[in-house]
Formats: structure tokens, C-alpha cells, sequence
């Protein structure tokens, strides 16, 4: 049983990165969780960060898009699927679905401050209220790391 406990956390962790086409895991260098693959842009490199337009093209370039938050794990200081670039006020992610909870904004956002606008949607963990991650952010400005997500194979 004590042989099992100790090895249980590196199993786990091998099981993260299978090689490519293992069938219900993910790529290499890409995480899976509850059927998903996430690819974290810090991992390839600590200091490279894009633009939220620049972030989208990455990710479709591997075969994915940015992520599209659905659980508290994915919301952590990431450039994030959800603009209304479209339409100001309505909020989209990047796979067509409308947001429409708002309890996720941090107090005052989104606001759509400045001349230009804010239009790209971001996700920064704050200790004061970890349910209040997102603001909205000018999507050529501001440079910040990505997640791109797609399904396992």
C-alpha cells in the first residue's frame, strides 16, 4: 500500500503526456483534463506573451483555440476565448455561445474603458474574490500568456 501512495503522484503525472495519437490523451507538452487537452504557452516559454489576436492565431495554428472557461481552473491570469468585438456589450465566446453570467466580472467590468475600447476578455485570479477573474482588456495592448484548448483524441 505504501509501494501504491508514493507512486501514485508520478503515475499520475506520466499519464499527462502519453505520446501523440494515444487514443483519449493529449499531444505532447499539452495537459488533459476531464477530456480535454490544454496547451499553457508558459510551458514552451516562461517570458513570451502575445496580444489577444496574436494568442488566437497560435492556437489555431495548433489545431485549437483559446479556451472557452468553463471550470475555475482555467481562470488565471490568460488571455481567454471571449470578446465583443463584434457588438459592443455582447459578450461571445469564441465557439458562437453567448456569456450571460455576469457574476464572473470583476466589480465595475466589463467597462469598455478608454478611447479605443476594450474588446478581448481576460482572466486574472484575484485573492480577495477567486469567483471574479475577468476583465475586459484592450486586445493589442495588453500582453499576457494564453491557454489554447481542444478535444482529446
Amino acid at each position: 500500500l505504501n509501494y501504491l501512495r508514493s507512486n501514485h503522484s508520478d503515475v499520475t503525472r506520466s499519464l499527462l503526456f502519453l505520446p501523440e495519437g494515444t487514443c483519449g490523451r493529449c499531444l505532447s507538452t499539452w495537459i488533459l483534463l476531464n477530456s480535454t487537452c490544454y496547451f499553457f504557452s508558459y510551458i514552451e516559454s516562461s517570458t513570451v506573451k502575445k496580444n489577444w489576436p496574436d494568442s488566437r492565431a497560435d492556437c489555431i495554428s495548433r489545431g485549437a483555440d483559446l479556451v472557452v472557461i468553463d471550470n475555475p481552473e482555467e481562470q488565471n491570469g490568460f488571455w481567454i476565448g471571449l470578446t465583443d468585438i463584434e457588438t459592443e456589450g455582447a459578450w461571445v465566446w469564441i465557439n458562437n455561445v453567448t456569456e450571460v453570467e455576469q457574476r464572473y466580472w470583476m466589480d465595475g467590468e466589463p467597462n469598455n474603458s478608454g478611447d479605443h475600447g476594450e474588446d478581448c476578455a481576460m482572466a486574472v485570479y484575484r485573492y480577495t474574490n477567486p469567483w471574479k477573474t475577468r476583465f475586459d482588456g484592450k486586445c493589442n495592448e495588453h500582453r499576457l500568456p494564453w491557454i489554447c484548448e481542444m478535444p482529446s483524441t
